[in-house]
């Protein structure tokens, strides 16, 4: 367990960190939410030790290891992955060398009750404790397990940790962290560098973590599946939602509407104690009354209204050019690198109003075959044509090349905005959170998600009907890749898109070709589809390989073709048996569909309650009722928690009574 104490932080005249305070209990997965700038990245610095607040404290608890990931490192070291990774170990392996020692000590020691005999079984206790923490006998077996997970090869172990890209560089840290297996992870956007597949392994592994985790992330999947504390930095205050993201956003909407009606219904009260105030101030015979009102607002602690929504870029596409229907054809290309192919005679055709999604494993083809698109790089054979009439506009991660440094961000998005819109400059700009002064902003001082929002902004100005983004999303905050998700599933443009972010690929996605072995694999429908036939394709090969009696493959239309085997005739005793277990089910879930029914009713009975004391709250006599709002609010407060358990409990029912069902079906 750690706790964060009433830090507060400020950079320059800013605020950051208000008092912000929260406790992570062991075994507690809890996500830092909030826009960009809110503090985040800030915050898990101060847990790791690595900033200090200017008042306030972090507790780690006595003898708790910390492991720390930042967003960006770089490992300029000659080490292999391999050796890299080993040196996770060396500790460890001390300790085993230490174990040996004291083993050969105690030998000698003939005095088994004596403080020297149990000085050194103290410190013998101590390091085989730590030695099986980090298991350090399976540790080749454990370093070849996270590193494939994380996607390297067997032919990646050897080559060194320097000749790897920022991104593979970045997964060898985490690659290291893992194998520490710390009592506190401390992880700052851990899926920056990963592929789907990759965060999905992430995502089970950390599952299995002992230890508590603190994260950053605007990964809304990866949250959802793994925490189950959401921490949202409002104002610089730390704001504790029980749940994972989704359902924290449903409650901070709740909350924020309570405190919307509580703090009108409060301004409404003050106003109407002032109008009393202002319109009896002068009169002899009411100063008693005046002066008691002015008593009353003085005393009142003040509700503040509740904090807007984070900032998201607001915008929507211009209409696409007419084109032809087909927008880029590809026929039998090819593409390698030295020894490396990477494309393998790919055929691809892409329509008018098409958004693909283009997925794969990192090193697969993606980034290279949106190249190939671009224009950016030649095949080395076949065809690539676009279609009549077609403008593209190539947005490629980490390419920063079209902006000038010296500009400003004004001049940078006016040297290339057309006349028709070089007068709203200043309010497309705000629209991407470029608002006063930012406008002046040189390049060279932005941020990565900045510099993401400004090229945005300038393809927002262009006249294409081909956007090829190579992901878009990194470095923009969860409000402002949903606004980027509105404005494309509105565009009527064709779109290619790899992202690594699932929630946006099932948003915006109608058809998702995945880059694998060098070829293209086509799977018509939303990225949810694609999911589901990849589930039955692999389905399909495990019972191929274990050669069962039945065996469901998806055909060349999606569909399951099944190939079963010969039912058996059962006899009159397991018809019996059957019957039997049938019918102990069926009271099974009778039992259950009450329980569910008597929940039902219970919250009804509860939000009926809930309503009718946020309406007597509202009351402008209550509001200024001290020791009734109390009593009011303490009430409500039950009523929430109560409210919560049902819910949670209808849940659990719910689903113990849909498995009871299929168990009945099974046996019918």
């Amino acid at each position: 367990m750690f706790e964060v104490i009433n830090v507060n932080l400020h950079f320059a005249a800013r605020h950051i960190l208000r008092d912000a305070s929260f406790r992570v209990e062991d075994g507690e997965r809890c996500a830092i939410v909030g826009p960009n700038g809110a503090g985040k990245s800030t915050l898990i610095k101060i847990v790791a030790g690595i900033l200090k607040p200017e008042t306030g404290n972090v507790s780690t608890g006595k003898g708790n290891e910390i492991g720390y990931l930042p967003q960006e490192l770089t490992l300029d070291t000659p080490n292999t992955v391999e050796e890299e990774c080993r040196t996770v170990f060396k500790e460890a392996l001390a300790y085993e060398a230490e174990m040996r020692e004291l083993e050969h000590r105690m030998t000698e020691i003939t005095d088994h009750h004596g403080p020297e005999y149990e000085k050194i079984a103290e410190r013998y206790d101590y390091l085989l404790h730590e030695t099986m923490r980090r298991d350090v006998h399976s540790m080749d077996s454990h370093i070849a397990k996270v590193l494939a997970g994380l996607g390297f090869g067997p032919a990646d172990l050897q080559k060194r940790c320097r000749d790897f890209s920022g991104g593979w560089q970045m997964r060898i840290a985490l690659g290291k962290l893992l194998l520490r297996n710390p009592d506190i992870l401390l992880l700052d956007e851990p899926t920056n560098h990963l592929d789907i597949e990759t965060i999905e392994w992430l995502g089970d592994w950390l599952l299995q973590h002992e230890g508590s985790i603190l994260m950053v992330s605007h990964e809304r999947a990866f949250m959802d599946k793994l925490v189950n504390k959401t921490i949202a930095l409002e104002r610089g205050r730390a704001v504790i939602y029980r749940g994972n993201y989704s359902e924290s956003l449903a409650k901070r909407d709740e909350m924020r509407e309570m405190q919307r009606r509580a703090y009108e219904n409060q301004q409404q009260a003050i106003s109407h104690v002032q109008a009393f105030i202002d319109r009896f101030r002068y009169q002899a015979s009411k100063a008693a009354l005046v002066q008691s009102r002015v008593k009353q607002l003085e005393k009142l602690e003040m509700i503040e209204p509740p904090e807007d929504a984070e900032g998201t870029i607001a915008f929507k596409f211009p209409s696409a050019p007419r084109c032809g229907k087909e927008v880029v054809a590809v026929e039998k290309v090819d593409k390698a690198f030295g020894r490396n192919h990477v494309l393998d005679h790919v055929d691809f055709t892409l329509y008018r109003g098409e958004k693909v999604a283009l997925v794969g494993v990192n090193g697969a083809g993606k980034s290279t075959f949106m190249k190939l698109l671009a224009g950016k790089l030649k095949p080395d054979s076949g065809k690539l044509a676009l279609g009549s009439n077609v403008s593209l506009e190539y947005f490629a991660q980490y390419d920063y090349e079209d902006l000038h440094p010296a500009n400003t961000v004004l001049g940078e998005f006016q040297s290339s905005a057309p006349l028709s819109v070089s007068d709203r400059s200043r309010d497309i700009l705000g629209a991407f959170l470029f608002r006063g002064d930012d406008v002046q902003k040189s390049i060279a001082m932005l941020s990565g998600g900045e510099k993401t929002r400004l090229r945005l902004a300038k393809m927002l100005c262009g006249s294409s009907n081909l956007l090829l983004l190579d992901e878009p999303t990194n470095h923009l905050d969860i409000g402002s890749r949903l606004t980027l998700e509105n404005a494309l599933r509105q565009y009527d443009g064709a779109v290619v898109i790899v992202s690594h972010d699932r929630y946006f690929l099932d948003n915006v996605a109608t058809r998702v070709v995945e880059v694998r072995d060098g070829q293209l694999h086509d799977y018509p429908g939303d990225f949810e589809t694609y999911l589901s036939l990849k589930a039955l394709q692999e389905e399909g090969k495990a019972q191929k390989v274990s050669s069962g009696p039945a065996l469901s493959v998806p055909n060349s239309n999606g569909s399951a073709a099944q190939m079963e085997a010969p039912k058996r005739e059962l006899s009159a005793e397991e018809k019996r048996l059957r019957r039997n277990e049938r019918n102990d089910l069926q009271k099974q879930l009778k039992k259950i569909s009450k329980e569910l029914q008597e929940l039902e009713e219970n919250q009804t009975r509860l939000e009926q309650r809930r309503r009718d004391l946020e309406t007597e709250m509202a009351d402008p006599a209550v509001a200024t009722d001290a020791p009734k709002l109390a009593g009011l609010t303490a009430e409500l407060e039950q009523i929430r928690s109560d409210l919560e358990k049902t819910e949670e409990r209808w849940v659990t029912a719910q689903v113990e009574a849909e498995e009871l069902e299929d168990a009945v079906a099974s046996l019918a």
